[in-house]
């Protein structure tokens, strides 16, 4: 993981780009510890030095995975480009400069936007097409309405995101898919600008054409709500912040719509209207005591029947993956516990944190993308000699991913027991510690044995 993800960085010497290769395999082998207890005085001041370099910047260090995440993405007929913000909590760390305001405006840190590339079905994680790390701009104080407009916007990094992906190969359908943050009329003429489609949940109850040429015309939420229902559907919701999981019972309906350019566009009549299909998605009778679901969708690609509605909100459900994808990178990698004086030191390390958690969450979608397939395919050899070896396996059967998967898992105490499902990806987190632990026990041992 570490070689193909690093080797071909360019940071104006070969040797420091040795020391980011060594660097990266020692925190991906325990990502969750400080610094300082996984490496030694010598390598730690390395990193540090190597962190301090300008040439190491969040660009140069993840150029390489954006390249090969979408040369993957060319493989697949169609690939969802998750995008979302998340921040970078670095309230507690005083010693660091450069942040910016977070939260209420009183918490200090960065802005994180990924666009994280995944195949929707057999859900497979391919990798970062694109990261940005930015400040929030704080506001002057006794800003006017018109400094506010012209004042760049956080909407921006949906719309860098996006265009910064490039264009898919023909006959490959990419599309970009984002919560209410990416309601946005510029964010949906950028996707289609770079032959993309996008999938938005609606936030703005913005007018709208009924017709192509605006002889009708309404607000988008009434509109939606005003559809008929074409069919029913159930929606898995999962456990978050306290509330259990349940299933949705749903009503689906769609219909074509034309979005036309926000008042106070500059030369708002010669604009192109976006065509559109506006989805909505809808719980009539929620459990008592429980909020109703209901997803207002928007998206570039034709939706047409009861069959395409459910394609679409299968497509937007992969959203979740996004967030999982964060939580791995705080808690699995804890970027907000490293501590360094600048923000160019932090980016840099995070940059790299990243792709680390990348792998993690690769490993967990194979169980279901490839369950199949050779455990070579997401692992090493001596990763498989080391998980054969726990899990008891004689080698009778081939060994495939899903032997793997299970196996790293029941390191980090998945019982397996029937009944059980799939490990999650906390405990597959545990176990792949684990795992690093027991590996370098193994290839101590073996080195030994060769020597003698």
């Amino acid at each position: 993981m570490v070689k193909n993800n690093f080797a071909e960085v360019g940071l104006g010497d070969p040797r420091r780009t040795r020391r980011l290769i060594q660097s990266a395999a020692q925190i991906a082998a325990h990502p969750e510890k400080p610094f300082t207890q996984i490496f030694d005085w010598p390598q730690l001041k390395g990193f540090y030095r190597l962190c301090d370099q300008e040439v190491a910047t969040l660009k140069a260090i993840q150029t390489p995975h954006w390249n090969q995440t979408r040369q993957a993405m060319g493989q697949h007929p169609v690939v969802l480009i998750l995008h979302d913000t998340t921040e970078l909590d670095f309230t507690s760390h005083a010693a660091l400069t450069d942040t910016g305001p977070i939260g209420d405006g009183h918490g200090r840190g960065f802005l994180q936007h990924n666009s994280l590339a995944v195949v929707p079905d057999p859900r497979q994680i391919l990798g970062l097409a694109y990261q940005q790390i930015e400040l929030r701009q704080e506001a002057p104080e006794h800003e006017t309405a018109s400094q506010r407009r012209s004042r760049e916007r956080e909407s921006r990094l949906w719309i860098r995101g996006i265009e910064a992906t490039g264009r898919p190969p023909a006959g490959r359908c990419w599309v970009d898919v984002g919560d209410r943050g990416a309601d946005i009329y510029d964010a949906m003429r950028a996707s289609q600008d770079r032959g993309h489609d996008f999938l938005f949940r609606v936030a703005q109850d913005r007018q709208i054409w009924l017709d192509e040429q605006g002889e009708e015309t309404g607000k988008l939420r009434a509109y939606a709500c005003s559809l008929a229902s074409q069919g029913q559907d159930r929606v898995e919701i999962p456990a978050r912040g306290g509330r259990a999981s349940r299933v949705a019972q749903v009503h689906l309906a769609a219909s074509p719509v034309w979005i036309p350019a926000p008042t106070g566009t500059p030369r708002r009549g010669e604009q192109p209207r976006v065509a559109a299909w506006v989805i909505r998605i809808w719980e009539p009778n929620p459990p008592s005591g429980v909020e109703s679901l209901e997803w207002i969708l928007v998206t570039s690609v034709s939706t047409q029947t009861s069959v395409q509605i459910r394609e679409r909100r299968d497509w937007y459900a992969c959203r979740w993956m996004v967030e999982v994808f964060h939580d791995i990178e705080k808690n699995g990698c804890s970027e907000e516990d490293r501590r360094f004086e600048t923000a160019a030191r932090m980016t840099a390390c995070v940059a790299i944190l990243a792709l680390v958690a990348v792998r993690i969450f690769q490993l967990r979608t194979a169980l279901t993308s490839q369950p199949d397939a050779s455990a070579a395919q997401v692992a090493s050899a001596d990763e498989i000699a080391v998980v054969k070896a726990w899990v008891e396996h004689r080698g009778r059967n081939r060994f495939t991913v899903r032997d793997f998967v299970r196996g790293v898992a029941s390191l980090g105490g998945f019982l397996g027991r029937k009944g059980d499902g799939d490990p999650g990806v906390r405990t597959l987190w545990r176990g792949y510690q684990r795992l690093q632990d027991l590996l370098l026990g193994y290839q101590i041992q073996k080195a030994n044995v060769g020597n003698r």
